[in-house]
């Protein structure tokens, strides 16, 4: 699905933390499509927070507002022509009983209902709904970038050996149960157990944690992959460099992803990273057959 350039009015991107904002806004800039930003202000010290000064050479308007502002955002939408909105970056779910809400943030929090208690996807798809039914179209970022997802094949140089490849289906079969459930979108195997899924914490909270349940002080594998229900224009399964600095500190033994469905941010640095300590990085359908180990 392409987004039109010019046409149809402005894109906004809705701007979370990690690289992937930057990315899509470097694209829209690249590509000449009209497009603002928009920050949401956490309420909390988080360094995983980008802030409007990072893309101080984008030329564009932009606003930073809390979560509860909505009236503002839309009106921010209004003003600068906003026909279609990107969801970009990962946001750490707010403390809805301590949000500060404007009258329109809290007729949307009412028409949440019971999605604010639940996964992540079910809560991203019915604030989609919410912006759709105000007239804006919801588009996924991945439109706009070239080589983002990750193939079906082994990018590293080094191979998962036979008993990898046993735990790398296995780790499948259980991001596949869990994201079902819309739990979550990885699990750290190591063998073949389960050590841990990923619930609200995210991915590099969940490799710590599970560093220290090994049998051993090395060893484990990264396995993500998309939710059975997952809608390709929200939070799609990232893997980027600080998540392979973090499984290289813990001397894990590689990553695995669902092949087509999850992106790579900076990939080239990311297989550097990979490379550098030894480790293997791959795309894998639902399940992969033995892979020879080189």
């Amino acid at each position: 699905m392409s987004i039109k350039k010019n046409h149809d009015g402005r894109v906004c991107i809705i701007c979370g933390g990690g690289r992937y904002p930057r990315l899509v806004a470097q694209a829209c800039s690249t590509k000449g499509i009209d497009f603002c930003l928009l920050f949401l202000k956490s309420g909390s010290t988080n360094s995983k927070r980008l802030l409007p000064n990072e893309f101080s050479n984008f030329d564009v308007p932009s606003l930073a507002i809390g979560f509860g502002e909505i009236a503002k955002a839309l009106d921010f939408f209004h003003c600068n022509g906003v026909s279609e909105i990107i969801f970009a970056g990962d946001v750490e779910r707010p403390n809805f009983h301590e949000i500060s809400l404007d009258k329109k943030g809290l007729s949307w929090l009412l028409q949440l209902g019971t999605a604010i208690f639940s996964g992540d996807d079910a809560l991203l798809k019915k604030l989609s709904d919410l912006l759709e039914a105000e007239g804006f179209k919801v588009r996924a970022g991945t439109d706009l970038l070239d080589d983002i997802f990750v193939p079906n094949e082994v990018l590293s140089k080094c191979h998962p050996s036979e008993s990898d490849s046993a735990d790398i289906n296995l780790g499948l079969e259980a991001a596949a149960a869990i994201g079902n459930l819309d739990i979550g979108q990885a699990v750290v195997v190591a063998d073949g157990l389960i050590l841990g899924i990923e619930c609200l914490e995210g991915t590099d909270a969940l490799i710590e944690r599970c560093a220290f349940l090994r049998k051993t002080e090395t060893g484990g594998i990264l396995v993500k992959a998309s939710k059975p229900q997952q809608d390709y224009r929200l939070d799609l399964p990232t893997i980027g460099p600080k998540t392979i600095d973090i499984l290289s500190r813990y001397r894990f033994s590689g990553v695995a992803v669902e092949a087509g469905k999850c992106i790579v941010i900076d990939k080239k640095t990311v297989i550097e990273q990979i490379n550098s300590c030894s480790m293997f990085f791959c795309g894998c359908l639902t399940r992969i057959n033995k892979i020879s180990h080189e």
